[in-house]
């Protein structure tokens, strides 16, 4: 299906590639299958936030950044349900607010202001409407401090997340 997403590009009916939930040896097969045709792999989507970083040690990240693919996120605006949700404690979400010296700006924003300090990455919040959407823009607009982001994926490095999800396995 890869050709076919190339023949869209070449026929002008899209104007980039992107995957979702590529592992690296997928991305790299993809970018040089690609590449053969002239067109540049625009990203690749992956579960990625201050919990769960699992890009960043299996090398997907990496190899989004040698690649020049970027990196998205879909984030919800609502702390996640079932095993996910057992990673967003109240202690945790406290601590967010308060050791990351971020009050009285929500973890929501935060968090997507850490993405937004990560290179190559770009936060997909999903807005269910223009409230959440005016909302996400608060994470926009002001930076953490390089001290702030280490201090929060050190304080996020301390929380197990949940792992097993099927798309570990691409």
């Amino acid at each position: 299906y890869i050709d076919g997403l190339a023949d869209a590009v070449e026929q002008g009916l899209v104007k980039a590639v992107g995957v979702s939930n590529y592992s690296e040896k997928r991305l790299r097969e993809t970018y040089d299958q690609l590449k053969k045709r002239g067109i540049r792999l625009a990203s690749n989507q992956v579960n990625y936030s201050l919990i769960y970083r699992l890009p960043e040690e299996n090398g997907v990240k990496s190899t989004c950044d040698e690649l020049g693919a970027l990196t998205g996120k879909y984030t919800p605006s609502n702390t996640p349900t079932g095993p996910r949700g057992s990673i967003y404690t109240p202690e945790f979400m406290t601590k967010l607010s308060v050791e990351g010296a971020m009050a009285p700006l929500s973890p929501m924003l935060v968090v997507l202001n850490w993405l937004v300090a990560q290179e190559n990455v770009v936060p997909i919040p999903g807005a269910r409407n223009a409230e959440q959407a005016q909302e996400f823009a608060g994470a926009v607009g002001w930076k953490l401090s390089n001290d702030e982001v280490e201090e929060l994926r050190s304080m996020a490095s301390q929380v197990k997340p949940v792992v097993g999800f099927p798309v570990e396995k691409l």
